[in-house]
């Protein structure tokens, strides 16, 4: 039997897989995969083709800009570095190739960034210096650029539903920010529209997806890991048509009914329709916790 993480309720099996069943909590709507896949298997999905619709087959300043109006906003939920009395640290896990911190450099955070996968890594490297990324887990990371590991604002955007066990990490962050610091951080909802209409062929249940949450076990996990104050906000997201058409292809091209409709639709559509940036709720819900008291300005 397996035991939620976040109110020690017994799971239920929401869809049984020829690999690992999906279960889900019937007290707080958490759920997750189990087994969770290997080592390898896992190393094998996060390597320069997880990151392939960023650079191949889709204009990468169309993505460029995508990505950098929805971090814009996100940033935008945080205070003002310039208005922090001592340090303006910012650390994102799971960074990928490096659009988030390469914005909240600009927006003048001294940045750096944790990646898992090689790829991903080196473009990060590239725009803050290698001192300042770490390849590989979060609760290993080290900076020589930040040899205390202290920061005033972490960021986790698509990212806590990738982890072997989310309270650890969340409590290894908690750990890492002072009094008034930020957990900012966003991942799929449970529950919501999306998910009630499309059932098992969910966008968000792809296979690297461990975890899924909404506001309840969100709260409940954050909480037990020692944040303070939270705030569950749904999430909207800057987004190309062509973009949204390749992601969902990359994740979910074993889908008999909606694969070749996304097919289709890529080879029809003008150029200046795939490329039309619209602003959409795909199902998600971006979190504000907070340590103690709010951030010195």
């Amino acid at each position: 039997m397996i035991e939620c993480i976040a109110c020690s309720t017994s799971m239920v099996e929401r869809f049984r897989e020829s690999s690992a069943n999906h279960w889900r909590c019937p007290q707080c709507g958490l759920e997750c995969i189990a087994p969770q896949p290997d080592d390898p298997t896992l190393a094998g999905i996060y390597d320069k083709l997880y990151f392939s619709h960023y650079v191949n087959g889709i204009d990468s300043q169309v993505v460029r800009a995508m990505k950098r109006a929805t971090y814009a906003r996100q940033l935008s939920m945080l205070p003002s570095p310039a208005s922090l009395v001592n340090q303006r640290r910012l650390l994102d896990c799971g960074a990928a190739t490096g659009f988030l911190v390469e914005l909240a450099k600009e927006r003048g955070w001294d940045a750096f960034a944790i990646e898992i996968s090689d790829f991903g890594s080196q473009r990060c490297a590239s725009l803050l210096g290698q001192e300042r990324v770490f390849r590989g887990q979060v609760q290993e990371a080290s900076f020589s650029d930040n040899p205390d590991g202290r920061f005033e604002v972490i960021t986790m955007f698509d990212f806590i539903e990738h982890v072997r066990n989310p309270k650890d990490v969340l409590t290894w962050a908690r750990n890492r920010l002072g009094p008034g610091g930020i957990l900012l951080l966003t991942t799929p909802k449970v529950g919501g529209l999306s998910w009630r209409l499309m059932g098992r062929h969910w966008f968000h249940y792809v296979r690297e997806h461990l975890w899924f949450f909404n506001g309840q076990s969100i709260r409940a996990l954050l909480s037990e890991s020692g944040f303070d104050t939270i705030d569950v906000h749904p999430l909207r997201k800057a987004i190309a048509l062509d973009y949204a058409l390749a992601h969902y292809l990359r994740s979910n091209s074993y889908n008999r009914l909606l694969s070749p409709l996304a097919r289709v639709l890529r080879s029809i559509l003008p150029a200046r329709i795939k490329r039309q940036r619209v602003w959409f709720y795909l199902g998600e819900m971006v979190v504000v916790a907070r340590v103690g008291k709010q951030i010195a300005m």
